[in-house]
């Protein structure tokens, strides 16, 4: 799993530059962004991998990546090669790590690690706006952070963008999940940068679902989405998703959702593709290109 990550996003992120030519980067590791504690009460520190251009002066935008793994496993050196590139095309690029499960897993252990993961992706978020109130050493420009991931990574990406009201909580999880965020910072969480905006600009989803394609509207952020309609693990439509027996609705209800409501999204189908679909799409990396110049301002 984490090689199929590695070279997925790797072929989405090879290819022309999006700002000139290739730039010098550097990068800061291990960069705790916040707090929280695991189901298991576990006090853990949420670290990330920030990746920038070494020079130049201008704001750049910012893209934050979650890994996949099942909110089981993974790692966000996973992608440390996906991060280089894009900070060498002019974003400043940013791998994080996020609660994973360490309980016995059950479908509502499951859910409660997508808020989880959601609530510390919300922290990383809202790292970068204080830090551009403060010195912005990286030059983040706050207007144009576009957040995205693979597989458990992108449904982390995609609640966090449209599972966002208490209303989509109890749907999730009824009044369980409601006391639930009632105890653990609310819909915005609790994981750290208390105060500073989770405003995001757009969201890649690259195999994710939804618990439901309800929950997206109008006045959302814009989504690009990869998928394959033969994927066994995330549904592409609907269905069980990994090894739980959580219901969800993949990329196709999704986008069938944004198009309705008349959300700017963009949906590429991998017809037989399987989970790592994008293996096999050649013209991907440029297509998500194309949209995340759509959304910058």
């Amino acid at each position: 799993m984490k090689k199929q990550i590695n070279i997925l996003l790797g072929l989405l992120l090879l290819g022309t530059t999006v700002y000139g030519e290739e730039l010098a980067i550097e990068s800061v590791l291990d960069i705790p962004y916040g707090r929280n504690v695991t189901q298991s009460g576990v006090e853990e520190d949420l670290l990330m991998d920030i990746y920038y251009p070494k020079e130049g002066d201008q704001k750049r935008p910012l893209v934050i990546l979650a890994h996949g793994g099942y909110f089981l496993f993974g790692d966000k050196e996973s992608f440390a090669t996906e991060c280089k590139e894009l900070a060498a095309e002019g974003f400043v690029a940013v791998s994080i790590n996020y609660r994973l499960i360490d309980v016995e897993n059950t479908d509502e252990v499951s859910k409660i690690a997508v808020i989880d993961a959601v609530n510390d992706m919300k922290a990383a978020v809202r790292y970068f706006y204080k830090s551009a109130q403060e010195q912005n050493p990286y030059l983040v420009d706050t207007n144009n952070i576009v957040i995205g991931g693979y597989s458990a990574g992108a449904i982390t990406a995609l609640h966090y963008a449209y599972a966002n009201t208490a209303k989509d909580a109890f749907e999730m999880g009824g009044e369980l999940f409601l006391s639930y965020l009632e105890e653990n910072g609310g819909i915005e969480g609790n994981s750290g940068n208390a105060g500073y905006s989770t405003k995001v600009k757009g969201v890649v989803n690259i195999a994710g679902s939804l618990f439901s394609a309800s929950f997206v509207d109008a006045n959302e952020p814009p989504l690009f989405s990869v998928h394959g309609n033969a994927d066994d693990i995330v549904p592409f439509e609907s269905g069980t998703t990994g090894d739980t027996g959580v219901m969800t609705e993949g990329s196709k209800l999704i986008h069938q959702r944004a198009n309705a409501v008349g959300l700017q999204n963009r949906l590429i189908e991998v017809e037989g593709g399987d989970h790592s679909a994008f293996y096999f799409c050649d013209d991907c990396r440029d297509e998500l290109k194309s949209f995340i110049r759509s959304v910058l301002e």
